[in-house]
């Protein structure tokens, strides 16, 4: 009897440790419910990854050319001098600050205006000279420090130049966007003193045009591609901002050295009767350069294909990037614009200060 007992308890203990039919179906749909959602996680979080890095690589090119751009201004010279100026019979007259170099920046339809072959070149360009030592011939490659023009603006092209002719010739599709471009023009071509030697009053732009009307070996290449608003603001140092005068009473702002974008080292743009000193660009190197820059990733860009190639039009239509003081507003707006159509974009914006420049406003012409 008393094994009997025993053989009970054993069966009733074996009975409470097993698992129903029912139990286990129940534990099996939760299982496999875990399953799915921790594969829909894994799912969700691979194709998040992939997105952000795919954006990451995208925007990468963008912020090294962005990095070029800021280092190579950082780079520009005048190799300004003292001598005197004369009049036409040979007389001196004063003792000005003298350059054989030049440096250009504002609305590329404005400083390139007599440009005919340029049509599709939004917001700024800049062009400068700077001891960069680049040269496409090797016995000059031991002048490291050789002064080249630079320059850097956007541009609306086909990807045709890049596509080797075979491809070219099985019929290739070329691809439309705006780039951003380097103008690289080598030592042994430079041409600013071809026009400025012997005539350092000399204010056309001979010196830009001749590399940039070239249809072939044009010395530019792409930088970054879709690239659709580069803005060049020069400004005034800190130390210059609370300088006042009968011309500027309530003194000088971020905005005031530029007003339209437009700076010129050939000529004083913002003379006034009597010239106001303190903004006088003429053999002047701007002290401070604010350098913006607006950039889509691809995916974007094929989307936007539509109004892509009207981005000019877009701009004007929008009174956008006319007036330096209204460069933060019309960020602003511009970034609604492109995010009311799902356009993923980046800005980026830092200031340059040029080593090169020796701002003084105590010349008056």
């Amino acid at each position: 009897m008393i094994f009997e007992s025993l053989r009970n308890k054993g069966n009733i203990r074996k009975d409470q440790d097993a698992f129903t039919v029912a139990e286990l179906l129940v534990a099996s749909a939760i299982l496999a419910l875990l399953v799915v959602l921790l594969l829909t996680m894994v799912n969700q979080t691979s194709k998040t990854w992939k997105s952000t890095s795919g954006k990451i690589e995208e925007f990468r090119g963008a912020r090294d050319a962005f990095d070029t751009i800021t280092r190579r201004l950082s780079q520009a010279t005048l190799n300004t001098y003292l001598d005197y100026v004369t009049n036409s019979n040979g007389v001196p007259t004063a003792y000005q600050r003298q350059s054989e170099l030049r440096f250009l920046s504002g609305p590329t339809k404005t400083i390139l205006s007599s440009l005919a072959s340029l049509s599709k070149v939004p917001t700024m360009s800049v062009f400068f000279q700077a001891p960069n030592g680049f040269t496409t011939n090797s016995s000059n490659s031991i002048l490291q420090n050789a002064l080249n023009t630079w320059g850097y603006f956007l541009e609306y092209a086909s990807d045709t130049n890049g596509v080797p002719a075979a491809v070219l010739a099985k019929g290739y599709n070329p691809r439309y966007r705006y780039r951003l471009m380097e103008l690289m023009e080598p030592t042994e071509n430079l041409s600013v003193y071809n026009y400025t030697s012997g005539n350092r009053s000399y204010t056309n732009i001979d010196w830009i045009s001749n590399s940039m009307i070239l249809t072939t070996n044009r010395p530019a290449h792409v930088l970054a591609e879709n690239v659709i608003a580069l803005i060049i603001l020069p400004k005034l140092s800190p130390a210059d901002y609370n300088v006042t005068n009968s011309l500027a009473p309530n003194g000088y702002t971020n905005y005031s050295l530029a007003p339209n974008f437009t700076y010129d080292s050939s000529t004083n743009l913002n003379s006034n009767s009597p010239i106001d000193a303190n903004l006088n660009t003429h053999n002047q190197l701007p002290p401070v350069i604010q350098v913006t820059m607006v950039a889509v990733d691809e995916t974007s860009a094929v989307r936007f294909a539509n109004t892509y190639s009207n981005l000019m039009n877009m701009y004007s239509s929008s009174n956008l990037f006319q007036y330096a003081s209204n460069l933060p507003t019309d960020l602003t707006n511009l970034g609604s614009i492109l995010a009311a159509k799902q356009i993923n974009y980046r800005i980026f914006t830092t200031d340059v200060m040029i080593k090169g420049a020796k701002w003084s406003g105590s010349q008056t012409n």
